[in-house]
């Protein structure tokens, strides 16, 4: 690509596309813009020497100025609910006006389902709605690109996988987790992770927006290494002092559980009985006279109990442990992330090596080395 070539960065602000725009800046690009729809989230782009544009994805008018006079548009900007594909879609269409060279869209290996079926490996895999709304959403997304392409916008789409490195949630909430105490392994790990280095993405991105032989076509793009989930969560707890301590639950028990789960009305009643004996619930309370009274009265109740008494009605007020096998620190994992960590596909990056030339340069040891300096510079991990 010409280093003139006028590319607009959607979704500027977030994890991937930041790193789009530090990248673009090192590669001696001179005029890159960044999509931004709320500035406080822009500090890591504002030392870019790139133009920052403000616009919403849901609002076509404040789009203009940023799409204006671009070539290439990589288009990371999410949205909410409905509002992804709203925005994709608001996007194409001042795209295709303005006939631009290249629309890059990064999809997602979701659009598989949180837990892809057999089969799934390819590009030639169908996707499917699974009910998830992410999922969903980013696939209606998807169908919108794949209607421009049918019109003849030159789009190429990009399903990456788990997308890990420097500022990735995923690393985060691991190390917070894990310094909690005790993390809970489905079927101890076994599960595939399929993790995308950030940089290994935006390589495939910039390939994507100079090949011409990509337009049309949907990539996978992973690190193609066989990672598990056991292999991603143990490599941030070397990266931490002490060894901290592992549970293990099976896939079997899981489905147990969450067969045995009430329905809509009782979780309902549930989270309403969980809120009521929250403590933010009892401040609000306390600053109604006569129902300061009352939890005055019940406290002073409670302690006429004796302690075998009041520990029988915590319990009873708390519905019970929902997870009697685990240790106290061991929190059961939701539905979406049991999807994530019992998935037994290896995606196939193969179309993307011999179209787009796509070759991995960081691997994953190198990649958790530098994900760990991350965390140890912004001060998640001590030093």
């Amino acid at each position: 690509m010409n280093k003139e070539t006028g590319i607009l960065v959607s979704g500027a602000t977030g994890f991937i596309g930041g790193r789009v725009c530090e990248r673009l800046v090192q590669g001696g690009f001179k005029n890159v813009r960044g999509l931004v729809h709320d500035f406080s989230h822009a500090p890591r782009v504002a030392r870019l020497p790139i133009q920052l544009c403000q616009g919403d994805l849901t609002h076509p008018k404040s789009l203009k100025a940023a799409v204006a006079n671009c070539n290439i548009i990589f288009h990371l900007g999410l949205g909410n609910g409905p509002g992804i594909a709203t925005g994709t879609r608001n996007l194409l269409k001042l795209a295709a006006d303005a006939r631009v060279e290249r629309f890059v869209h990064i999809s997602t290996t979701a659009v598989y389902g949180l837990k892809p079926p057999p089969g799934a490996a390819t590009e030639d895999a169908r996707p499917r709605r699974t009910g998830s709304e992410y999922c969903d959403y980013k696939l209606a997304a998807e169908r919108v690109v794949r209607h421009f392409m049918s019109r003849g916008l030159p789009a190429v789409i990009l399903r990456p996988s788990i997308v890990i490195g420097p500022y990735s949630h995923w690393s985060v909430s691991i190390i917070d987790e894990l310094r909690r105490g005790r993390y809970l392994l489905i079927d101890q790990g076994a599960g595939l992770c399929n993790t995308t280095y950030v940089d290994n993405l935006v390589d495939a991105m910039l390939l994507a927006a100079e090949k011409s032989e990509a337009v049309g076509q949907i990539f996978t793009i992973t690190d193609g290494e066989r990672v598990t989930w056991g292999d991603f969560i143990q490599a941030h707890a070397r990266m931490l002092r002490g060894e901290p301590r592992f549970e293990n639950i099976s896939s079997a028990d899981l489905d147990a559980y969450y067969r045995s789960q009430p329905g809509m009305v009782k979780a309902s009643l549930k989270a309403i009985r969980t809120l009521l004996i929250g403590p933010e619930f009892r401040i609000l309370l306390k600053q109604i006279p006569i129902a300061d009274r009352l939890l005055t009265w019940a406290w002073y109740k409670t302690q006429a109990m004796t302690e075998v008494e009041r520990d029988r009605l915590r319990k009873r007020l708390a519905g019970g442990s929902n997870n009697p096998k685990l240790g106290k620190a061991a929190a059961m994992p939701d539905a979406g992330r049991a999807a994530i960590q019992t998935a037994n596909v290896q995606f196939d990056i193969e179309k993307a090596r011999r179209v787009l030339g796509y070759s991995p340069r960081i691997h994953f040891a190198e990649a958790m080395q530098r994900t760990e300096q991350w965390l140890r510079f912004a001060n998640f991990l001590s030093t």
